[in-house]
């Protein structure tokens, strides 16, 4: 019986680490495992790797620009907030088919607003972790910040980065808005 399962929460939160976690997991109980990121996503090389109390664990990172065909019993989704509405129907078809699928992403943007289709995604999983990082003050941080003094964009804006331009915050040190 497939399941979809969403790992989400701001920037820094540890979201593809746990979702290497998982695989691991599955690899280790035999199971076949694809992951997949957006095209858009340019910060990820071929591979991504971990390294777990027990081993070294890398998997292939293929780009997804369309629904495909996967023989794989697991596939993972990272970046999922990049997507297009697409993927909400290819992710329900895949579990349809008794796949067990991965999702991370953002829940949130940096100016707080719901980020792509997570919320529709999230709506539809089978099970929901949300993840928090930790703010410069110490406490958990739920929200992205973007550290540049950007003009407050009318859409969403996409400007893919790392530490260079975000940093997570809690509440209380979003709303002081330095």
């Amino acid at each position: 019986m497939g399941k979809i399962e969403i790992i989400t929460g701001p920037m820094f939160a540890g979201k593809t680490t746990e979702l290497m976690r998982r695989l691991e997991r599955y690899t280790l109980a035999g199971n076949n495992v694809v992951l997949f990121k957006p095209h858009i996503d340019s910060r990820t090389e071929t591979e991504i790797a971990t390294t777990s109390v027990r081993q070294q664990f890398s998997i292939p990172v293929l780009v997804l620009h369309k629904p495909i065909g996967i023989e794989a019993a697991v596939v993972a989704i990272d970046e999922a907030q990049f997507f297009g509405e697409w993927i909400l129907t290819y992710v329900q078809s895949l579990k349809d088919q008794g796949k067990t699928v991965i999702i991370s992403g953002l829940d949130m943007d940096a100016h707080r607003r719901p980020f792509g289709f997570m919320g529709q995604l999230m709506a539809i999983a089978d099970s929901v972790s949300k993840l928090t990082a930790v703010c410069r003050c110490g406490e958990d941080a739920v929200y992205t910040w973007l550290k540049n003094s950007l003009p407050q964009p009318k859409g969403n804006l996409i400007l893919i980065g790392d530490s260079e331009r975000y940093e997570p915050r809690c509440r209380k040190c979003y709303a002081s808005k330095t």
